[in-house]
């Protein structure tokens, strides 16, 4: 990927709703919800294995410092991270494929670790899908309505929103692999329903995936980050579609 898009600039129009969402995630309080603390904040997550050798050698961290030894990384470079430690990085050519593979991955790789019951329950019950297709301003009878996890990945990229409920669904994976919950009104623009719906349990066995490194990028955090960059970044295209 030739193009390079900062942070700061993705995260530019977000609203207050979005901006608690990520603080969340970050770690960071929610009355510090702004952009730049949040940019801040995912720089020092993702540049942990410089934290780290910093640390080893007895120097002093500096928060602060933007030095070319912690640069803050661009979307493209969290993407292209993220694809390497889930081992699909040679799949990918573009953003595009990088914002499909990702969450398909996290997906694939819930499914492999839960046990045969709770595959069943994702592929069998049912749950009111509305709140995540009403945050994007979908409102087709086709896709609103209970449906159940599998069901409505198929029926989004049928639809052509494959992409932000790919990555809902992942994040509700993801959150729930290292212990995050989420308020539900925050929930209400990502996939509350489908992460109710399997819950903590079904989840915590991805704590062993293999990309959660103490020593390298941190990304047990930053893949749920990553995720709700991708979801929110669709949900704004959709919405943004429709007011054309």
């Amino acid at each position: 990927m030739q193009s390079q898009t900062e942070l700061s600039t993705l995260l530019a129009g977000w609203d207050e709703r979005d901006n608690i969402i990520m603080a969340i995630l970050c770690d960071l309080d929610e009355r510090n919800a702004t952009t730049d603390a949040i940019v801040e904040q995912i720089r020092w997550m993702y540049n942990s294995r410089a934290r780290h050798s910093i640390k080893r050698n007895f120097k002093r961290v500096i928060r602060q410092n933007h030095s070319n030894d912690m640069p803050c990384p661009t979307y493209e470079a969290l993407l292209e991270g993220a694809a390497k430690k889930l081992r699909i990085h040679k799949h990918c050519s573009s953003i595009d494929e990088y914002e499909r593979y990702i969450p398909q991955a996290v997906i694939v790789a819930a499914l492999a670790k839960m046990n045969p019951a709770q595959r069943d329950r994702f592929f069998t019950e049912e749950f009111n899908a509305t709140p995540m297709w009403d945050a994007a301003g979908i409102k087709s009878r086709e896709i609103i309505g209970i449906r159940t996890a599998a069901s409505v990945l198929a029926i989004a990229n049928a639809s052509g929103y494959a992409v932000y409920a790919a990555a809902t669904t992942a994040l509700g994976f993801a959150t729930h692999a290292v212990g995050i919950t989420l308020p539900y009104a925050a929930y209400t623009g990502l996939s509350a329903t489908i992460a109710q719906l399997i819950g903590p349990p079904g989840w915590l066995a991805l704590a062993t995936y293999g990309f959660f490194k103490v020593t390298g990028t941190d990304w047990n955090k930053l893949m749920p980050v990553l995720l709700t960059i991708i979801a929110t970044k669709h949900r704004h295209d959709i919405l943004a579609r429709h007011r054309e």
